[in-house]
């Protein structure tokens, strides 16, 4: 799913960050960077099977491919699952095309099998949301980790109804109401992160280009959307971090399943 109501975007809620004709260098950023982070974090756990839900085209699930031994990506669209397949055919990461309103995850994962759960911009989307992440908790061994992101309630904005104007969001989130639906599915939140810096050089930028400060964009320079600007920018500037918080665009959070008794 996708922050692009923050950044201006259009067309699928899902992108790839190293597509040059995509022309939403902040998005891209962000998007790459909740997964540099999320391989980061996996890195010492080394989990033997994570689960990228709402993978889209599959960018993310080739990342956690680099930390765990298998990957499974879930989207509900099959085009998407389609080119994710493609493009990421490599050993260890399958996909499956699932929904989450519909669908019982452990019907396709066995339950206690994951060491990692992760689902960037989804929950909102949900008319149930509390459902996905009873199944996520499911899925997850004891003491595994679940890694996810939703639009900051504070960031979105409403219709004359009071109504998302994002129609295909269905929720709004804030972190005490997130917290309260990880920690009912069996779920402890042991961080709280953001990506505040993307979204404050996104907004100076576009002060300074109405003030006629400067005459162009970072997204106007195709050097910036080569593989390697793009993963430099994701790390510098979208890398999730616990600074400032509030100033992000999404709520980002790291919970731990409960272990045993």
């Amino acid at each position: 799913m996708s922050s692009y109501s923050a950044f201006k975007g259009a067309g699928f809620d899902q992108l790839d960050p190293f597509d040059p004709s995509d022309s939403n260098l902040w998005r891209k950023a962000e998007y790459l960077g909740r997964y540099l982070f999320t391989a980061d974090f996996l890195r010492k756990s080394s989990p033997e099977l994570a689960a990228d839900i709402s993978c889209g085209l599959g960018f993310g699930s080739a990342e956690l491919a680099s930390i765990s031994g298998k990957v499974i990506g879930i989207d509900s669209s099959r085009e998407m699952i389609d080119q994710a397949s493609r493009r990421c055919a490599m050993p260890g990461v399958s996909f499956l095309c699932l929904d989450l309103e519909k669908d019982d995850l452990c019907r396709h994962i066995s339950p206690a099998s994951c060491g990692a759960a992760v689902s960037f911009e989804t929950l909102e989307h949900l008319n149930d949301p509390g459902r996905a992440v009873d199944q996520f908790s499911r899925i997850l061994v004891p003491e595994g980790f679940f890694i996810c992101s939703v639009p900051n309630v504070i960031s979105e904005s409403g219709d004359d109804a009071g109504l998302p104007k994002n129609r295909s969001h269905k929720q709004w989130f804030n972190f005490p109401s997130l917290c309260r639906m990880v920690e009912r599915c069996g779920m402890r939140v042991i961080y709280r992160l953001g990506q505040s810096r993307s979204r404050m050089l996104f907004r100076r930028e576009q002060q300074l280009l109405n003030a006629r400060r400067i005459g162009r964009r970072l997204t106007d320079e195709p050097v910036m959307h080569s593989e390697e600007m793009i993963r430099w920018l994701s790390y510098v500037a979208a890398y999730p971090s616990v600074e400032d918080v509030d100033g992000s665009y999404s709520i980002i959070i790291v919970a731990q399943k409960q272990g045993s008794e």
